[in-house]
């Protein structure tokens, strides 16, 4: 049986899409299988049940229905749509899916490379925003692990450490290395954004953090070593980690074209805002981290980051440049956003 149902991509957003998925039954199992794109929903406001959900509607037929995306020539609202774009991409989209969004929904061909200078851009200056914030309610206990996935023939690993009492990442490292120094990286990172030392830094057995705690932390803090990080000072289950690194594979989509440092870096910076600032997080009451980590938080949304704040999206126009695909040959238009000259 086909449904047709309704996706708010990115959470929160405002922007809902209808795709067409299957029911499959294995076992006692049922799994939905998203079978092709539809285009923007206009069902969206009548099928979200009490807990904010999409319904999914019955379709009699697959080809009986057909949407048309609204053909805008100029962006009326530049700011949402870039911040759109930016949402899904660390959401887990690739530059290509993000492409076809737009050219379905916008009837926009723009080129993959205008997305991924977005993505450069905004990064930067979500960087820059964000940089001097400090999380003012850090819990006593953090929580390190590390993460490697394989990025063009090459091993890449990624160190994280969390607080668990707000599920606030302080500090992500990509490296080539399992090093000692590696973790001792990590730890002066977090202490740095914490503003302070933690009583308790919970690892699992890897040798590199017993020199990376003590040399950063020494006798200010007690360092346990254990799996699968079940032994914090309360007894509770460290599930937060677990939910945490579910969301890796996002990661994994959002680097999965590139292999030097300094793009992975620029990533790692921008996937770690989008989840300590953006990302709804289930363990602290369905708000993002840097919300319960603080009463005050220099942006809550990419739409934040694109225009700055005093000024409105009225503040700036598109300006889409015709020119042809060097993979394809067709014409293509690249879109950028520019500050409109105030006069007087």
């Amino acid at each position: 049986m086909t449904f047709i149902r309704a996706k708010e991509i990115p959470p929160r957003s405002g922007n809902w899409y209808d795709y067409e998925v299957e029911t499959i039954h294995k076992g006692n199992k049922v799994i939905q299988k998203y079978i092709r794109y539809i285009g923007r929903s206009t069902r969206h406001s009548s099928g979200l049940g009490a807990s904010g959900s999409a319904s999914m509607v019955v379709s009699k037929t697959a080809p009986d229905i057909a949407v048309k995306p609204a053909r805008i020539a100029k962006m009326k609202t530049p700011s949402k749509q870039i911040a759109s774009a930016l949402g899904m991409y660390y959401g887990g989209m690739s530059l290509d899916a993000i492409q076809q969004q737009f050219r379905q929904d916008h009837d926009l061909d723009m080129s993959e490379s205008n997305y991924w200078n977005w993505v450069k851009r905004f990064t930067k200056q979500a960087i820059a925003q964000t940089k001097k914030f400090k999380p003012e309610n850090i819990g006593d206990t953090w929580i390190a692990d590390e993460t490697y996935m394989k990025l063009e023939g090459k091993t890449v690993y990624f160190w994280d450490i969390i607080d668990s009492k707000t599920n606030f990442i302080l500090a992500t490292h990509p490296s080539f290395s399992r090093s000692g120094g590696d973790a001792h990286i990590l730890m002066r990172l977090a202490r740095i954004k914490a503003g302070r030392y933690p009583k308790v830094v919970v690892t699992d057995k890897l040798n590199s953090y017993i020199m990376g705690v003590g040399d950063e932390f020494g006798c200010r803090t007690v360092h346990r070593r254990g799996g699968p990080f079940k032994t914090v000072s309360s007894g509770e289950s460290t599930a937060e980690i677990e939910r945490f690194h579910r969301t890796l594979e996002q990661r994994t989509k959002v680097f999965q074209k590139y292999d030097d440092m300094e793009t992975i870096k620029l990533l790692t910076s921008g996937w770690l805002i989008n989840y300590n600032f953006f990302k709804q997080n289930e363990g602290c009451g369905n708000i993002p981290p840097a919300q319960a980590a603080s009463k005050v938080v220099p942006c809550k949304d990419w739409n934040d980051i694109v225009i700055p704040e005093g000024e409105t999206d009225k503040d700036y126009q598109v300006r889409l440049t015709r020119r042809k695909s060097v993979k394809k040959g067709k014409p293509v238009m690249d879109a950028t956003l520019i500050p409109l000259k105030k006069v007087g």
